[in-house]
């Protein structure tokens, strides 16, 4: 499938960052008597100091330079749409993964979900739902979304082999059955958005709240979150959307 396709190339995507390493050089210096007096010392350490600072801050790089960095970049296709559409993905799913973690004290304790990883999947998937009522109206809106969902789905599958799930044939099979979830879940949140609130419960209780005997009470301050989520969203200027700048608010534990 399509996302379990975008799933066996994600390691390639990953970044690394390289270690610097600084050797620790020792000098052995013979000095020999000196009537210098102190102030003189620390006066010419100090214009040392200052000149080597000038003459590195006023290093530039050369048209020529700068020219062939940029030439490369667009051989690359760094500025391209694609590329553009999957690091600001990264910051929009970012956004959207930490939800669980961050407001752990209304999803987990208020709203008595279990605390594993079906409940950070299908927090994860609101959040990202909403982000793509949002990105529908956008101009770059389908290319986001599905680069936004591929995120989710790279991200189900690290978090499943940090279980200790090896097998690929096994983790494939996890991964269809949350995109069946997911499938689900999008479609009825939709209608529960088009329609009243009712049915927004109603799609929140089949999707969020299955696994738990909660109350009518904080499924109705979920619905009240995500109306007042998507109002904030909907107003949300589009070039910060496209930079990848979105916050979410934290849930309201009374109305």
């Amino acid at each position: 499938m399509a996302f379990v396709n975008a799933l066996k190339t994600s390691a390639s995507m990953a970044q690394h960052r390289p270690t610097a390493l600084r050797p620790l050089i020792q000098h052995a210096v013979r000095m020999a008597p000196m009537t210098v007096q102190p102030s003189r010392v620390v006066a010419a350490r100090f214009q040392s100091t200052t000149t080597a600072q000038q003459s590195g801050s006023e290093k530039k790089y050369s048209d020529t330079t700068k020219k062939l960095v940029y030439g490369l970049a667009r051989m690359l296709g760094w500025n391209s749409k694609p590329s553009v559409a999957i690091r600001t993905s990264h910051q929009l799913y970012n956004s959207c993964a930490k939800q669980v973690e961050a407001n752990k004290a209304f999803f987990i304790e208020a709203c008595n979900l279990p605390d594993n990883f079906q409940s950070w999947f299908s927090v994860t998937q609101l959040h990202v739902w909403m982000l793509m009522v949002r990105l529908r109206a956008d101009d770059n809106g389908k290319m986001l979304i599905q680069e936004l969902v591929n995120r989710l789905f790279e991200d189900a599958e690290a978090r499943i082999r940090e279980h200790d799930i090896t097998q690929q044939r096994m983790i494939n099979n996890y991964i269809q059955d949350f995109l069946a979830q997911f499938h689900g879940g999008v479609v009825s949140y939709d209608e529960g958005m088009c329609k009243d609130d009712p049915v927004l419960a109603a799609a929140l209780w089949r999707n969020l709240f299955a696994p738990t005997s909660n109350n009518a009470v904080n499924l109705a301050l979920v619905v009240q979150y995500i109306r007042r989520e998507l109002k904030a969203l909907d107003e949300l200027d589009g070039e910060k959307l496209n930079a990848g700048i979105v916050q979410f608010g934290k849930p309201d534990m009374t109305f």
